[in-house]
């Protein structure tokens, strides 16, 4: 296929789940009948005609039965939505981003769209819930007569051409939810490209859904006339920053669905959706005055923090003491993009609070843990587990702490092994037991070392017994005058960030800072490779201000912000409950991307494409959808006389999908080129195809179909190639290709052709397949993983319809499967 000449590209409608405040001028109550059909075309101010045309469309949408084929539909309640919320009223949309409401403007600056339309697009709309806010064209294209509008506005001011199109290639009649669409449409976008007119840049719009249960019914019509030439698209935090999960700190773009992460209360909750998206732009860094918990957010991301002014001026100062003030207590947190933050705003630090106790766990069991933390390491001897420690010559109080635990725990008396030569002594005792607590509750290997989940949530007095083994082993003391400096160092970050939250439940915030890994000649010629070392460090005694204690959290000052450029994957995602926060470096942030409810939702849309005679027409969706959307549209286009129509569709996510985009050939000559795409996981069924008329003699149609189902997810190709009475000449071909990663995926095809001329050149195959355990062996002989090489074959599959995407699309629908196959999206 050729590169598009003209572009209008509205992205996928759940890409950021931010909700702002439902505040709305006009919103009518849940709830679907004849008089809300009225109000709504009312509110609009329309003509007669369309008013008598919603009414006829309510009436066959209630006496038409649900489908009786295909996925089950029985669940949808269509008293359960509203059919109209408009944040502008009676307003009309906005040509200025300055005189939209500042809600508004500062969600859809937090999409990008200003920047997009300044510096890449023609045209750029915007529509909220059910009212468009916002649109623009630039002015060369408009004296061209290209007409990009909203579909409401479209109405009013050329209703000879709407009047002589909308419902024309899908008329109310056609289906149940093109009627329910004819009933209650609100928005969508209105083209309109003259004869022979190639806009040349790409015009762009945005459909935005804030309200729960407000269902989208935006109604879309694109008209090329003689040879014009259109082409549609519909369509966090970066890689390595660290989530705290209570139990460790762990890469946001390694966090999976179902697992469990702390929030702003310190309480674990749990993941239900994680995102993916392409950013380029400038990423705000954050450092706090404990270096390694410096964290980077691209700006629009909410951060919960007190303000600098609201800071009384005694609390300046360098020092980190732990006791809280009245003053502090009077203060109330915030949430602020972090492009807002100053230095000495106050970040919000909470405490983890979940609490679990094990009553065999005791004073031994802890005291043992902290020495194998800073000192022990388990090891083969002689065919039989051991557990051994090592301490300097003159640490004999500590060897007899240590004897006795072991004694407490497994009956046994462990051997102590002087060794003058190297100044320390070893102790070791056999004991398989004691080798499997170590393991599961520590783990092995100084730099691997981590504390397990049990003993993150185990009461903070006993975490206190383990954190004075553990500082007797890897720390240090130092006085200066009154103040007193605790130091634990370990190449174990993981140690390090678990310490950070030992401490703060009791109730101590420690700084983390580090020394970057470097190599040493020693005297005799050895090169000795330092690791990445990590200084844990608290001070006790100071007079300084700058930590503070608020409630169950701290209040910890930013030292500084910078602001460096990124172009690369963020990430981002919804945990469950209303406080849909999360922690990364430890502090409290909101989820920064449209809202996800547990209420299923319902987007019916319908989508009108003509193309005169000699046209060109491309029309591209990649839509990942939340698990809750019922996903029901009707997308059609006619091709006349040597036109040219194009659907490139890509379906991930959504509950159920029904979607069959179609090309009635109606002129000589005519031609469809179809690409749908579908990706299913736990879940999901997307039922999906294309549809091929043809009408008229020597007209061609070429349809590829690929899918892909995994995890108990369903996909089926249900398609219709027709070839009418006296449409000689026809060529068409079906290519269905399905792939079953593994054994718990279903595929199905229900291909209908129903060819009425002999003459007729049709060709159809359709293969299932599975991914080769050769294939994964031969990708992983060459340093692969086993998910990598599974990713890579997925890519080889839909490589067809990834190289038709723009290369931001390409890059996502790229992250977007390898995190499915990680489990990593809902």
């Amino acid at each position: 296929m050729a590169p598009p000449s003209s572009e209008i590209t509205p992205l996928d409608y759940t890409r950021y789940d931010f909700k702002d405040p439902e505040t709305y001028r006009v919103r009518i109550p849940k709830g679907l009948s004849r008089e809300v059909v009225r109000r709504i075309s009312q509110i609009k101010h329309e003509p007669e005609w369309m008013l008598e045309y919603r009414l006829r469309a309510y009436d066959h949408f209630v006496q038409r039965p649900m489908p009786d084929w295909g996925p089950s539909l029985a669940d949808i309640d269509f008293d359960a939505y509203t059919y109209y919320a408009d944040p502008l009223g009676e307003e009309k949309p906005k040509r200025s981003w300055d005189d939209l409401p500042a809600d508004i403007k500062n969600t859809f600056e937090r999409l990008g769209i200003p920047k997009a339309e300044r510096e890449f697009f023609g045209g750029v709309g915007a529509q909220y819930d059910s009212g468009t806010v916002y649109h623009k064209i630039r002015e060369d294209l408009a004296a061209k007569g290209v007409l990009f509008t909203d579909t409401d506005t479209a109405v009013r001011e050329h209703p000879d051409i709407v009047r002589k199109y909308f419902g024309k290639v899908i008329p109310y009649n056609d289906n149940k939810f093109a009627a329910l669409n004819s009933a209650v449409w609100s928005g969508g976008s209105f083209v309109y490209v003259p004869p022979g007119v190639d806009a040349g840049i790409p015009l762009q719009a945005y459909f935005r859904i804030n309200a729960k249960n407000v269902g989208q019914f935006e109604r879309t019509l694109i008209v090329a006339d003689e040879g014009a030439k259109v082409h549609y698209i519909e369509g966090c935090g970066p890689a390595g920053e660290e989530i705290l999960t209570g139990e460790a700190v762990t890469p946001i773009e390694g966090i999976q669905t179902g697992q469990t992460v702390l929030n702003s209360d310190g309480r674990t909750t749990t993941v239900e959706k994680t995102m993916v998206r392409p950013f380029d732009g400038e990423l705000v860094e954050i450092t706090p005055v404990s270096l390694e918990n410096a964290f980077r957010l691209t700006p629009e991301h909410p951060v919960l923090c007190v303000r600098a002014e609201n800071v009384p001026e005694f609390w300046a100062g360098e020092g980190v003491v732990n006791d809280g003030t009245r003053e502090l207590l009077g203060l109330t947190p915030e949430f602020v993009p972090v492009g807002q933050i100053v230095p000495g705003d106050l970040l919000h630090y909470p405490i983890n609070r979940t609490e679990h106790d094990v009553p065999s766990f005791g004073d031994a069991a802890m005291a043992l843990l902290g020495y194998y933390l800073s000192e022990g390491c388990v090891q083969m001897i002689n065919g039989c587990e051991a557990v051994t420690f090592t301490f300097h010559l003159d640490e004999t109080e500590y060897v007899e702490d240590l004897s006795r635990a072991i004694v407490e725990l497994t009956g046994k008396t462990p051997w102590v092994n002087r060794q003058p030569a190297k100044h320390a002594q070893v102790v070791g005792v056999y004991s398989k037991e004691l080798f499997a607590f170590c393991l599961e509750h520590a783990g092995k290997l100084a730099g691997e070392k981590r504390l397990s989940k049990t003993i993150m949530e185990l009461p903070p007095a006993k975490q206190r017994r383990l954190l004075e083994t553990y500082y007797r082993g890897d720390g240090n003391v130092t006085q200066l005058g009154d103040v007193v400096i605790h130091r634990v160092m370990t190449i174990s970050r993981q140690v390090a960030f678990q310490v950070q939250e030992l401490q703060a439940r009791q109730g101590i915030f420690a700084t983390i800072f580090s020394r970057e890994p470097f190599e040493e000649t020693m005297k005799d010629g050895r090169t000795i490779s330092h690791r990445r070392l990590y200084t844990v460090h608290h001070r006790l005694g100071s007079d300084h201000r700058t930590v503070h204690r608020w409630g169950d959290a701290f209040l910890v000052p930013v030292r500084k912000v910078e602001r460096r450029p990124f172009r690369g994957n963020v990430y981002n995602f919804h945990v469950a409950g209303d406080n849909n926060t999360y922690l990364v470096k430890g502090f409290s942030v909101h989820n920064c991307t449209a809202p996800i409810y547990s209420t299923d939702s319902l987007h019916a849309a319908v989508v009108e494409v003509v193309g005169e005679p000699r046209a060109k027409v491309r029309y591209t969706t990649v839509q990942n959808w939340s698990k809750n959307v019922y996903n029901l549209v009707t997308k059609r286009a006619v091709a006349y006389e040597n036109a040219l129509v194009e659907w490139v569709d890509g379906n991930m996510g959504s509950k159920i999908t029904m979607k069959y985009p179609s090309v009635y050939l109606k002129g000589r000559g005519a031609r469809a080129d179809i690409l749908s795409v579908a990706f299913a996981s736990e879940g999901q069924i997307i039922d999906s195809g294309a549809k091929a008329v043809h009408s008229a003699p020597d007209t061609s149609s070429k349809i590829v179909a690929k899918s892909i189902a995994i995890r108990g997810g369903q996909t089926s190709y249900r398609g219709l190639l027709h070839v009418a009475p006296g449409a000689t000449g026809v060529k068409a071909a079906v290519r269905c290709d399905a792939l079953l990663p593994d054994e718990l995926g279903r595929s199905d095809t229900y291909p209908y052709n129903e060819i009425h001329e002999e003459d007729a050149t049709i060709t159809h195959e359709a293969v299932v397949g599975k991914i080769g355990e050769e294939q994964i062996f031969y990708l992983m002989s060459r340093g692969l993983s086993e998910s990598d090489a599974i990713h890579l074959i997925l890519m080889g599959f839909l490589a067809e319809f990834a190289k038709e995407l723009p290369v931001d699309y390409a890059l996502e629908l790229n992250r977007l499967i390898q995190l499915e196959m990680t489990g990593a999206v809902g």
